[in-house]
């Protein structure tokens, strides 16, 4: 049995007006579940148009950063690892 299987980046390729060559700025957070770190799948998207434009996993402490961005709104979804509770959505981040 062949599959067919199509990567895809984690970085939209068509997202130079939001990403920056150098480090740019910065998003950073932490995932946590009832005051304990969790390390998760934590997703950047472009506020205005819905656009995904990282998708990273944070590491054990539940710590996530995402760089090389531009003054943009962003909001960014973060998803339980067991898929015990619906996915947790920051609106309105900004990068610093």
């Amino acid at each position: 049995m062949l599959l067919n299987l199509n990567v895809i980046q984690a970085v939209c390729p068509n997202n130079y007006s939001i990403l920056t060559s150098d480090k740019g700025l910065s998003i950073k957070g932490k995932v946590s579940e009832k005051n304990t770190p969790i390390p998760c799948r934590v997703r950047l998207f472009e506020k205005l148009s819905g656009r995904l434009i990282a998708d990273i996993q944070t590491d054990k402490n539940g710590n996530y950063e995402f760089d090389h961005l531009t003054k943009t709104n962003f909001f960014i979804v973060a998803h339980h690892p067991q898929s015990q509770y619906n996915a947790v959505i920051q609106d309105n981040m900004v990068p610093k």
